[in-house]
Formats: C-alpha cells, structure tokens, sequence
C-alpha cells in the first residue's frame, strides 16, 4: 500500500513510550547528564531539587508532600507501595490490565496475612464502585487505565476520598494521565512514569507523598519485613536530601524537568489538559464520521482522552491490518503503528493523545485521520475487489 508522503504525520501517537518535547529530542545524550554521578552536590541541586520543586509547583503541592523518584519505573513503584504502605489490608478498583497489575499480581505476592478486597469497575454499572472497601488501610485506584481507555471522573475519586477510613491511605497510579490531566489533590500517594504525558524514557518513576503517607513509608521499616529494593523508608530519607535512591536514570529525570519547565511556561497542567482534549477530540470527530471507528469506551464521562482505544467496527477489517500498513511507510514514528493492548479482545486501536504528541495543535492528529481515512478506503476497495 502506497501512502501519500503529504498524508503521513511525522508524530508518534504510542501510548509510551510517547511523544518527546521537541527540545529534548534535539538534545544530545551528553548533554542530559547521564554520565553524571547521582550522589554530587551539583547534580543533587541542579537536576534532582530543581526538578522536584518544579513538580511540586506544577502540580500544586502542598509544601509538606514529598516528591521522591523511585528507578524501575511504574511497576516498582507500585510494588513498593504495595508493600510499605499496606497495614494488614489493601482494596482497589480493576479498570483493565495495569490497574490489575497492581491489585491482582503485584498484591498478590504480598504475605498471606494481607486482607485484600479488589472490585471489578463497570462503567455501565457505575454503582459497582460502591462495592470498594474505602476503609482498608490502602485503597489503590487507576484514574485513567492505559490498555481499554477507561476513566473514573473526578466526582468518584473525590467520593472515594471523602469516605476513606481515619487510617486510610489514597494510592493512586496516573502514569495514564499525570500532566496531561488536572487530577482533585485528596490522594496520599501518586505515581506516575514519566513516559507518557511528560515525553521521557523509561526507568524512573516520580511518587508523590502526604505526611501521612512519608511517616508509614518510615514506621513500616521497623514493623514488618519488606524487599530491600520495595522499602519506601530509606528511599524517602533520600529524598528528603533530594537524592534518588539507589542509581537512577538522570536521562529520564532531565527529560521529566524539561517537560515540567515547559508546561509551566505554557499554562500549566490546565493548558496541558486542554491540549490533550483537543487531540482526542479530532479523532473521536474523525471516529464518529468514519463510519468504521467507535469508542470502546462508549460514555464520555468514563473515556479517558489521554489514550483512546477505538473499536473498529467494519467486519472485514482489522486492526493488524492497520498497523501493518503503518509500519509498511517504515517511518520511525509509524513503524510501530497504533496497536490495541494485549489483553484487549475488541477488534481496536491505541492511541496516545498526550501533550507533547503535537504541542502545537492538532495538525498531526488530523493527518492521521487523513492517514487511517485512506488507509481502510483502499482496505475496502481490495476487499471487494476479492
């Protein structure tokens, strides 16, 4: 299939690794400080402190949250927190496969003695999230889960908050949404990988802590056995001197400032957000007019519009089928196409809709609408041609 050089985008729509910053694209690899030792005063002040203060400004804070940054990415950290921040008992809400990660495998391996209460969420049946225990000692939740592109509004976080128990912790991981969505602040914990909406490799996860939370993190250490690599105690002592526990990825942490920089002078999470909207939107328009697209995720209140799964819904084609003729321009950005996740059964695509995919508009977004629209018309033209 030959594809029209002027239809093709020159973004990369993956779910994350996601688009990077222009800038930091341009920047070349010494220049990040990854050769740089992690414990020096230098880089103790200028990458880790500046970074963190930055985020806690972007984010809007309270001056007395931690910002740690934890290397293994996403899923250590949410094994770390599964494991120092629990006492006795955990609950959680299932979305899709990360959110199941944390509640069903990575919980799972927890010692025998933990209580664990896990509902599955369905958005269609909205009152099933009445069902989640807002009393266990650590309540985890997904706000926007990445593989079926399912959300909880704001109106159900801040409802899970408003119930929690007097000893309970609110875990959240936004690796899905963190800059790309102005999230309420009543959670204890979020965790978010840099490599969606903030553009930057793998490796290191940023975590943020209430003072409830940093204090558990300390007194878990000498209350029960926890991994050395999963106990937040002595990475939160590190932070508190603005140093990484154990050696971190200074690529990643570079990228992540760079990032939070640039939202900072571009209207922060709020412009971000709107951005990231703008983008769902040219495709959900695209969608409804294709005639061959529909949002799995039917109700809007509960579509996440940083990554979109969309369900193809024309028999005779399908998303491998897509994605081949995407990787047939062999273009570093399309080569990897826009695939479902794994666990996602629906005949669909994935789309990552976040900030730094186009920063400036939409333009990339509807070239690739341009790009699907003549994709499944020459698909149709050799099916009936069959």
């Amino acid at each position: 299939m030959k594809i029209p050089q002027s239809f093709l985008p020159s973004s990369t729509f993956a779910a994350g690794p996601a688009q990077g910053l222009e800038e930091v694209r341009k920047t070349t690899l010494a220049e990040t400080l990854f050769e740089r030792r992690h414990r020096t005063p230098f880089i103790t002040k200028e990458l880790y402190t500046k970074t963190a203060l930055n985020l806690k400004k972007l984010f809007k804070l309270p001056k007395d949250y931690l910002v740690l940054f934890f290397p293994g990415g996403a899923t250590a950290a949410m094994d770390a927190v599964a494991w120092s921040l629990n006492e006795g008992s955990v609950s959680g809400l299932n979305l899709g496969a990360f959110s199941e990660l944390w509640n069903k495998k990575i919980c799972g391996a927890l010692p025998p003695n933990i209580k664990r209460d896990f509902v599955d969420f369905d958005y269609k049946k909205p009152e099933s999230a009445k069902k989640l225990n807002v009393k266990s000692s650590l309540v985890l939740l997904t706000p926007n889960e990445t593989s079926t592109g399912l959300a909880l509004p704001d109106s159900l976080l801040k409802d899970v908050c408003a119930h929690k128990g007097k000893n309970t912790l609110i875990a959240w991981d936004a690796t899905s949404c963190a800059g790309a969505r102005v999230l309420p602040s009543c959670f204890d914990v979020m965790l978010f990988a840099g490599q969606k909406a903030f553009g930057a490799p793998g490796g290191t996860c940023v975590i943020f802590l209430s003072p409830a939370a940093v204090k558990r993190a300390l007194d878990a250490e000498h209350k029960k056995n926890i991994p050395y690599f999963l106990n937040l105690s002595r990475a939160v002592q590190k932070a508190l001197i603005f140093q990484p526990f154990n050696t971190p990825c200074n690529t990643t942490i570079w990228a992540i400032g760079k990032a939070c920089s640039y939202m900072l002078k571009h209207g922060g999470l709020k412009n971000m957000q709107k951005l990231t909207f703008n983008h769902s939107k040219t495709v959900l328009d695209y969608a409804k007019k294709s005639g061959w697209l529909t949002p799995l995720i039917e109700e809007e209140k509960y579509r996440s519009f940083t990554t979109l799964t969309l369900k193809i819904t024309a028999p005779d084609i399908k998303d491998t089928q897509i994605n081949k003729a995407l990787s047939s321009t062999k273009r570093a950005n399309l080569i990897d196409g826009i695939e479902k996740y794994s666990s996602v059964k629906e005949n669909s695509l994935r789309i990552g809709c976040f900030p730094f995919t186009d920063a400036k508009g939409c333009a990339q977004f509807k070239k690739l609408c341009k790009t699907l629209d003549f994709i499944y018309k020459e698909l149709k033209n050799n099916t009936v041609k069959r």
